[in-house]
């Protein structure tokens, strides 16, 4: 991938060319001081616009040109967008070799006004694509858009096991969620699947609630994804004597649930289910490596990639705005030390809400989790990798507060 950047403002433009031609060599350091002033004055007017130029590459495969220019292009414009520190919301609609409808969405950190497409090559059975994106900065529309939340799942069960046999694909619930471990952390910046814990849980049959607390507590994580493949059966087309020219045809489903849980209470917060059907290219004998570029490259593969990058998508869409919180490792001398440092986004000086998490029971015998806001706010005031020691904003006493207790910015 390369990548180039453009100054986007005709005035600035003009400017350089304008000085550059009115200006002597024996008046070189007067002229590059007024063409400082210049650009800060232009530049402090301008709303942080700027012009990224980047390239995506694509393999075809089975001749399907169209499928590798589309994803290419969608390269291309991931990579311009995450270098300019923002995530795709949505790809352009490729029309006559140009990008239309150009506006997209980026996710709290920018915004994409103009996207072309610049050039398209192919060559050695591969398309090389390159486009151009204006992208706008623009500020976090809440502060708790600033800090990086972080979760934790499993493999994802397959919930129909037999339905594997087509291509001996067993291994597909661990492959597809590293797969998604992946895609967060190429289009997300506020959202980390930091853990993937190597086994199945079931969860379309078990208590989620307590599964996803005991995850939580594992691994240290604020949000828990509980994820059931639902669906990966095979409808195949044998030809027929009338039609032995086209050959058996397949077509293959990927349909899987997705739950959002909160790992302090196991408390659902998001439920949505997703589903795809695409070409399935391999035999019905043929064993197949759920991990190679082969399966992944191929229309199927491709087609729950895209799936997981819009359920990847809409996790951070829910809880880009949600609190980040935080647990409290150690108390020692009206000081406390949470899990959340520089690689969470945390600076010296953040406010953050101290709470606990209660268990009660009603009448019934029902129990519940409560949440209890202490009356103190908390001001960070050291900040280490994965960890920050924070105190009273007021410099009051912290009193009854234990480890496991929770912290928050909101």
């Amino acid at each position: 991938m390369k990548l180039m950047f453009y100054i986007n403002d005709s005035r600035l433009r003009n400017a350089i060319i304008q000085s550059a031609a009115v200006k002597g060599l024996k008046r070189r350091n007067a002229t590059l001081r007024n063409l400082i002033i210049v650009l800060s004055l232009i530049l402090s007017q301008t709303a942080n616009a700027a012009w990224f130029s980047a390239t995506g590459h694509a393999a075809i495969l089975n001749g399907d040109k169209m499928a590798a220019k589309h994803q290419a292009t969608e390269e291309a414009i991931k990579q311009a967008l995450l270098f300019a520190g923002a995530s795709v919301r949505s790809v352009q609609q490729m029309t006559n070799g140009l990008l239309m409808n150009d506006h997209l969405e980026i996710r709290s950190s920018g915004e994409v006004s103009t996207l072309e497409l610049i050039d398209e090559v192919y060559s050695d059975g591969y398309v090389t694509v390159s486009i151009r994106a204006d992208i706008f900065s623009q500020k976090s529309q809440c502060s708790a858009a600033d800090y990086t939340k972080r979760l934790a799942t499993t493999y994802f069960p397959i919930r129909y096991g037999a339905q594997a046999a087509d291509g001996q694909v067993h291994h597909l619930g661990a492959a597809a969620a590293l797969k998604l471990q992946e895609t967060f952390s190429q289009i997300s910046t506020g959202l980390t699947l930091s853990e993937v814990e190597p086994y199945t849980l079931n969860w379309h049959n078990t208590d989620q609630q307590i599964q996803a607390t005991k995850l939580a507590q594992k691994t240290d994580v604020q949000y828990v994804l509980a994820i059931t493949i639902d669906d990966i059966s095979v409808e195949r087309d044998h030809a027929s004597a009338f039609t032995f020219w086209k050959g058996d045809q397949a077509v293959r489903n990927f349909a899987y649930t997705l739950t959002l849980l909160n790992g302090a209470s196991g408390e659902e917060l998001l439920s949505k289910q997703y589903r795809i059907s695409e070409a399935w290219e391999f035999d019905m004998t043929r064993k197949l490596d759920v991990n190679s570029d082969e399966f992944w490259r191929s229309r199927y593969g491709r087609a729950v990639l895209e799936s997981m990058q819009e359920s990847a998508i809409d996790l951070e869409k829910f809880a880009i705005c949600e609190p980040t919180m935080g647990r409290i490792l150690a108390v020692n001398n009206n000081q406390l030390q949470i899990n959340l440092g520089k690689n969470q986004k945390v600076k010296a000086g953040d406010t953050l809400t101290l709470f606990s998490v209660k268990q009660i029971r009603d009448t019934f015998g029902q129990e519940y989790k409560q949440f209890v806001l202490h009356p103190t706010s908390l001001v960070v005031t050291q900040v280490f990798a994965e960890t920050a020691t924070v105190t009273s904003r007021d410099r009051s006493l912290l009193a009854n507060i234990q480890p496991n207790d929770y912290v928050a910015r909101q």
